[in-house]
């Protein structure tokens, strides 16, 4: 089948949109991704490999190739292939992207994504308000907010901060829209834009997760200060004033509406912090620490000492959570046993799981974030490193499906413009 260049490149920009969109829906997404991959096998004439590029891949793909380094040592080989599966995403993605000869239109695709997921999520939320009525009520009169988030998070089949840390870059992203050449834009366009902002701000604070919250206030910050600078223009930080302006009227309005969400950032998170390693000694764990940082750093003490047993080649992906249960089983933490909490930070986990080259790896993989960045000029990819190191400070994305192609599909594509760009410089100097 021949299509032309210009129907081909606006179909692919589709798909990315499309593609990015659907992650906040696990069973659509795989779906998407598997015809994804066929619409590039179909067209792979059009894919181009070079040996840059596919070093660039394989970086990409480092945490499914330790996967396959590893394989070995699962107890279970079926278990260690299921394991291996889940990352299948960060070499299927990266080959079908950065094989592209073209330069994909990354403003158009990522102002669309952003207006699509915000229109998603703000669909699931009215959802959400209609069948769950008497729990949305409820958090609406203040009681048992501790839950609300997650709440609806599950509602659309997600984990709140996943799905927080998607809407977390959307926010960025129409900030970024706001303040990027709007200048040049007409009255109602920035209007429009000023609305998704303002919708997927409201998102974010009603799923109401700390870290994604905090980095997307950060994130405008550095759009703002970025963009200024960039075209030293007075108008950029009028923007950023009101962004800033608004994601603080709407907090404010939001702790009025829900005051739970002081206690949250304040009380609640650094609650008993002289019971770590010991969350068995208070009474009720579930109601006061369940979401508090004792029992993360309680959690990261038996997941250190889980790796400092077995600190050059880890236990294999498959069995990493079976040791950590161990653990805390051996070292008498009930309530962590219990519950069966995983690491709850990535680099840990890949330590235990894969030794220090699975450490040295997961740094590998969120700095890609950082380089690409940097080397492109592209804030929005400097955002995304700050926001997905974090996120994998305190939780593990990269044993989560939407974590896992959420960064698989952003490196790709930012990492698409670099390797053109480094193509071009090449051809330059052998002229």
């Amino acid at each position: 089948m021949m299509i032309s260049e210009r129907t081909y490149r606006f179909s692919y920009n589709l798909w990315l949109v499309i593609l990015g969109a659907s992650l906040i829906f696990r069973v659509p997404a795989t779906v998407l991704l598997i015809i994804f991959a066929a619409y590039n096998l179909f067209f792979y004439k059009r894919m181009k490999f070079t040996a840059y590029r596919v070093f660039i891949i394989l970086l990409i793909a480092s945490p499914f190739l330790l996967d396959l380094l590893f394989f070995w040592n699962n107890d279970s080989l079926a278990a260690g292939l299921k394991h291996g599966e889940k990352r299948l995403a960060l070499i299927l993605l990266p080959v079908c992207l950065l094989s592209q000869t073209y330069r994909f239109n990354t403003f158009r695709v990522l102002r669309y994504y952003a207006w699509l997921v915000t229109l998603l999520v703000f669909i699931c939320l009215l959802r959400f308000a209609w069948i769950e009525s008497e729990l949305f009520l409820k958090y609406l009169n203040g009681n048992e907010l501790w839950e609300m988030g997650y709440a609806f998070a599950k509602s659309t089949g997600n984990h709140a901060p996943a799905l927080n840390m998607h809407m977390a870059f959307v926010v960025v992203i129409n900030f970024f829209f706001i303040v990027h050449r709007s200048q040049n834009s007409g009255m109602w366009s920035l209007i429009l834009r000023i609305l998704f902002f303002v919708i997927s701000v409201i998102l974010l604070l009603y799923i109401n997760t700390r870290l994604a919250i905090v980095f997307a206030f950060i994130g405008m910050i550095l759009v703002g200060v970025y963009q200024s600078k960039k075209l030293f223009s007075p108008q950029i930080l009028k923007k950023l004033a009101l962004g800033i302006l608004i994601f603080g009227a709407l907090g404010v309005g939001f702790v009025k509406l829900f005051p739970y969400s002081t206690q949250k950032f304040s009380s609640v998170t650094f609650a008993h912090m002289d019971k770590v390693g010991r969350l068995d000694e208070l009474e009720h764990p579930e109601e006061t620490v369940f979401n508090g940082l004792v029992t993360r750093l309680s959690i990261w003490k038996t997941a250190l000492q889980v790796a400092q047993n077995n600190p050059w080649v880890g236990v294999g992906s498959a069995d990493g959570k079976k040791e950590l249960i161990k653990q805390y089983k051996r070292t008498n933490q009930q309530f962590l046993a219990k519950y069966e909490f995983p690491a709850h930070n990535q680099y840990l986990d890949f330590w235990i799981k894969f030794g220090l080259l699975g450490l040295l790896v997961s740094f590998l993989y969120m700095g890609l974030f950082l380089y690409v960045g940097i080397q492109t000029r592209q804030v929005l990819c400097i955002f995304l490193f700050l926001l997905f190191a974090a996120a994998n400070m305190v939780d593990d994305f990269l044993i989560r499906f939407d974590g896992i192609v959420f960064s698989g599909l952003w490196i790709s594509f930012f990492a698409q413009n670099y390797i053109l760009d480094f193509e071009h410089r090449k051809r330059a100097e052998t002229l």
